[in-house]
C-alpha cells in the first residue's frame, strides 16, 4: 500500500518526490535532475477520461447509482419525491426560438394518472389545494423524501381537472425566468429553482407569474426546500401524509386492479395492515416513498412471490437499523469485530464487487482504524479471520455471477452485493455521522482509493466520497472537494466532478447546484474545470444553469487554459448527446452566430458532438446521434440544418466541418451494405435520414456544389466510387455538376 499512498501524494501535490519510483533507484540519482519530470510517467498511465467517458465510466463502475434520480445522459428523469414511480419527463422547447433558454417538458399522462389514482390526501392537502385554486399560485416548501413533489402534480392534476399538461420546468431555471415559461392554460411546477442569498425568490418574480396565468387560467407551483430563500413571498410548508395512509391507498388501487372482489378489499387491506411486519415497519415512520415500494411488496406477499423475511428487511429504514446494530456495541450475536465492521464499510464502498477485491481493501481500512484505536501497537494483523460464508451472511449479502472490467476486457467473475439495495449508502452516512473518530482513518483510506491505478477502485473511492459529503457537506468539502478540484492533476479533478454529482444523487443537488454556480465565477482554472465536468454528469436537468455557467467561462474572466477549454467543449459535446440536446443545439446555433470565443465554442462542442455514434435497435448499423436527433426532432432539426450550414460556410471550420460529414456519409454506406448483405433492397434507415437532411443544407449554388464535391470525392475505401454517396448526390437539389469546386 505504501507506493499506492506515494501515487496518491504526488498526484495531490501536482509534482512528484524522488522515492515515488522508488523500483529504480538508481534513475533519481543525479542531484541536478528536474523533480518535477518524475511523475510524468504516472500521470500518464492514468490521465483523466473526456467527458462523455467519464460518465459512460460512471454508469459502467458504479451501476448502484443508477438508483437514484439519474437524470444523466439519454435518460430523461425527473429529480423529486416520487411516491408513484419515478417521472420519465422529455425535453422539448415550445413556441418559437429566442435568446433565452426554455427547456420545459410535460408529465407523461399515465404517471399523472398514477398520482391521481394512489396519492393520500389529508386535510393540509386539501387546504393547500384550495389556497392553489384561489391564487393561481403556490410555493410549497419541504424536504425531499416529504412527497412534496408528488403532493403538487396532485394538486395541479385537481386544479385543472386532469385537462392540459402538466409543465415540469428545468430545475435551474431563474425566478427571474419563471413568467418566460407560462404558457397558456397549462399547470406548471418548478422543483427546488435557484434561490439563494444573492438571488431569492422574489414576491415581484410571482406577481410576473399571476399576470400571466390572470388571462390564460393556469397554475403554477414552486417546489422548495426549507433553506430557499424567499423575499416577501409566504411558502407554505408540507406535512407528508400519514405513512399508514400512504400504504392503504397504493393497496387500494393495486388490489382494486387486480380485480379482486370489491366487497373482499377492505378486509384483505385491513389484514395486511395490521400484519406485525407492518405495524413494525410503519412505526420507524418510513418516508413516502418507502411506504409506497412497501405496500407493492405487501402485493407481491399476498400473490405469494415474496415472504416475511423479504417485507422485514425491506427499505431504508429497516437497513438503518441494521446498521446501528452492526456498529453500535453488543449488536444481535455480540460485538462485530473491528476487521469484518472494516469489511462492512469496504462492501458499501464497492457493492456488486468480487470478493478478493472487496477483503483487501477491507483490511486496508482495517488497519487504518487499528492505528486509530491503538496508535502504539506494532504494524501487521492475522492472516486470516473470519470465514466468507460468515461475511457475506452476516452482511446479508448475495453472490452471484457477473462481468468485471479488467485491462483484458471484460471477464466473468463472481461478485458480492447487499441485498437490500439501501444497506450501501445507509453504512457510510451511518459511520460518517454517528461515529466521527471513523473520519481521520477513512480519509486516509479515501486516499489510497483515489490513487489506485484500477478505474474501479478510483471510481467507486471518488463515490464514497460523494455519500459523505452529502452526508456532511462542508466537512467534505474542506477535507477533500476544494482539494480534488483545484489539483493540477485533471483526474483530482475529475474525482470531484464524481463527488460532487454523488452527492447531488444523495440529496445535496441543490447545494451543488450553488457551488457549481459560484465556481464558474472564480477565476480558479482548476474549480472551473471541475464545474464544466460536473455539468457534463449532471446532463439534461441542469442543462439550462450549466450552458449558462459554461458561457460565462469562455467569454468572461481570464481565458481558459488548454485544459478548461477542452473541457468547456467535451461538457457541451456531452450535453448534447442527453435528453437537453434540442436545448443545447438551440443555444449553439446563437453563439455561433456572433464572434469571438463563444463561436469558437458552439463551432468545437458540435463537431465534437457528431462523432458520437449509437447502435439502434433495428438498424443495420450504429447511427451517428446527432443525426438520429434531427431526424426525430423538428425543432432540433432545424439548428442542426443551421450549425451544418454556418460550419461548412466559415473558412474557420470549413475542413473540420468536411470530415465531420465525411464521417456521417461513411455512417449511412456501412449500414446500407450491412443491409445489403441481409438481402435488403432500400437503402439502410440511416442513409435515408441522410438523404432527407443534406437537401436541407442546400439554399444556394455555392451550397450545392460543395455537398456535390464532397459526395463525388468520396470513395467507399476500396478506390471504387461510393454508391451511397451516389445516391445521397442524386438526392440533392438542383443539376449534378461534374466540375471542381471553387471556393
Amino acid at each position: 500500500m505504501s507506493s499506492q499512498e506515494d501515487r496518491g501524494g504526488a498526484a495531490r501535490d501536482g509534482a512528484g518526490r524522488d522515492e515515488d519510483n522508488g523500483s529504480e533507484p538508481e534513475t533519481d540519482g543525479p542531484a541536478q535532475q528536474p523533480a518535477p519530470e518524475q511523475p510524468a510517467p504516472e500521470q500518464e498511465e492514468v490521465p483523466a477520461p473526456g467527458a462523455w467517458e467519464a460518465v459512460e465510466q460512471l454508469f459502467a463502475l458504479a451501476p448502484h447509482l443508477r438508483a437514484g434520480r439519474a437524470n444523466v445522459m439519454g435518460d430523461t428523469r425527473v429529480s423529486g419525491d416520487v411516491v408513484a414511480g419515478d417521472k420519465h419527463i422529455g425535453v422539448h422547447l415550445h413556441g418559437e426560438a429566442s435568446a433565452r433558454l426554455r427547456p420545459s417538458g410535460p408529465v407523461p399522462g399515465a404517471d399523472l394518472e398514477r398520482v391521481v389514482q394512489t396519492f393520500a390526501p389529508s386535510r393540509r392537502y386539501d387546504e393547500l389545494c384550495a389556497e392553489l385554486a384561489e391564487s393561481r399560485v403556490l410555493v410549497l416548501r419541504g424536504r425531499r423524501g416529504t412527497g412534496r413533489r408528488t403532493a403538487a402534480l396532485r394538486m395541479l392534476s385537481q386544479v385543472t381537472k386532469g385537462v392540459g399538461d402538466v409543465i415540469a420546468l428545468d430545475p435551474g431555471t431563474e425566478p427571474a425566468d419563471f413568467a418566460d415559461h407560462v404558457l397558456p392554460g397549462r399547470a406548471h411546477f418548478v422543483t427546488d429553482p435557484p434561490a439563494v442569498e444573492d438571488g431569492p425568490l422574489r414576491d415581484v418574480h410571482l406577481h410576473a407569474v399571476r399576470r400571466r396565468l390572470a388571462d390564460s387560467g393556469g397554475f403554477f407551483v414552486v417546489v422548495a426546500s426549507p433553506g430557499a430563500v424567499l423575499d416577501g413571498v409566504e411558502g407554505r410548508d408540507w406535512v407528508p401524509p400519514r405513512p399508514a395512509d400512504v400504504v392503504r391507498a397504493h393497496l387500494e388501487h393495486m388490489i382494486g386492479s387486480a380485480g379482486r372482489s370489491p366487497s373482499a378489499e377492505p378486509a384483505e387491506i385491513q389484514r395486511l395492515l395490521e400484519m406485525e411486519v407492518t405495524v413494525g415497519f410503519l412505526s420507524a415512520g418510513p418516508a413516502p416513498h418507502e411506504a409506497a415500494g412497501f405496500a407493492r411488496l405487501l402485493v407481491e406477499y399476498v400473490n405469494g412471490r415474496c415472504g416475511t423475511e423479504e417485507l422485514a428487511g425491506y427499505g431504508r429504514t429497516s437497513a438503518d437499523r441494521v446498521v446501528d446494530s452492526w456498529f453500535g456495541r453488543g449488536g444481535p450475536g455480540g460485538e462485530i469485530e473491528l476487521r469484518d465492521k472494516a469489511f462492512l464499510i469496504s462492501l458499501a464502498a464497492f457493492d456488486g464487487s468480487p470478493y478478493p477485491l472487496v477483503a483487501d481493501l477491507g483490511d486496508g481500512l482495517y488497519r487504518q482504524l487499528l492505528g486509530a484505536e491503538e496508535p502504539d501497537r506494532p504494524a501487521g494483523h492475522p492472516v486470516f479471520g473470519t470465514c466468507k460464508g460468515d461475511r457475506l451472511a452476516l452482511a446479508g449479502a448475495l453472490e452471484y455471477d457477473d462481468e468485471t472490467d479488467t485491462r483484458w476486457g471484460r471477464v466473468p467473475e463472481p461478485v458480492v452485493a447487499f441485498e437490500n439495495g439501501h444497506l450501501w449508502s445507509a453504512v457510510l452516512r451511518h459511520v460518517w455521522t454517528s461515529h466521527p473518530a471513523v473520519r481521520s482513518p477513512m480519509l486516509d483510506w479515501l486516499d489510497v482509493l483515489v490513487a489506485d491505478r484500477r478505474s474501479l477502485v478510483r471510481l467507486r473511492g471518488a463515490v464514497t466520497a460523494g455519500v459523505l459529503a452529502a452526508a456532511d457537506f462542508e466537512y467534505g468539502f474542506d477535507a477533500f472537494l476544494t482539494r480534488w478540484a483545484s489539483s493540477k492533476s485533471l483526474m483530482e479533478r475529475q474525482l470531484a466532478s464524481w463527488a460532487l454529482y454523488t452527492a447531488a444523487e444523495h440529496g445535496m443537488d441543490t447545494v451543488v447546484r450553488r457551488l457549481l454556480s459560484g465556481w464558474s465565477r472564480q477565476h480558479d482554472q482548476g474549480r472551473r474545470w471541475t464545474a464544466a465536468r460536473t455539468y457534463a454528469l449532471l446532463g439534461g436537468a441542469t442543462a439550462a444553469t450549466a450552458l449558462r455557467d459554461i458561457g460565462r467561462m469562455t467569454a468572461a474572466g481570464p481565458a481558459p487554459d488548454a485544459a478548461l477549454q477542452t473541457a468547456l467543449e467535451q461538457t457541451v459535446d456531452a450535453l448534447l448527446q442527453g435528453p437537453a440536446g434540442p436545448a443545447v443545439v438551440e443555444q449553439l446555433v446563437e453563439w455561433h452566430g456572433g464572434r469571438g470565443p463563444l463561436r469558437e465554442l458552439a463551432a468545437a462542442g458540435f463537431l465534437r458532438g457528431t462523432r458520437r455514434r449509437r447502435y439502434e435497435p433495428g438498424s443495420h448499423g450504429a447511427w451517428p446521434r446527432l443525426l438520429r436527433l434531427a431526424d426525430q426532432e423538428a425543432p432540433a432539426r432545424r439548428h442542426i440544418v443551421a450549425l451544418w450550414r454556418g460550419l461548412l460556410g466559415d473558412r474557420v471550420s470549413r475542413d473540420a466541418a468536411r470530415e465531420g460529414l465525411t464521417r456521417w456519409v461513411r455512417a449511412a454506406e456501412t449500414a446500407s451494405a450491412r443491409s445489403a448483405a441481409a438481402g435488403h433492397t432500400v437503402p439502410s434507415d440511416i442513409e435515408q435520414a441522410l438523404g432527407r437532411l443534406l437537401p436541407e443544407l442546400v439554399t444556394t449554388a455555392n451550397e450545392r456544389e460543395r455537398l456535390d464535391y464532397l459526395l463525388r470525392r468520396y470513395g467507399d475505401g476500396t478506390g471504387l466510387p461510393s454508391a451511397a454517396a451516389a445516391r445521397l448526390r442524386a438526392a440533392l437539389p438542383g443539376r449534378p455538376s461534374d466540375s471542381p469546386l471553387t471556393i
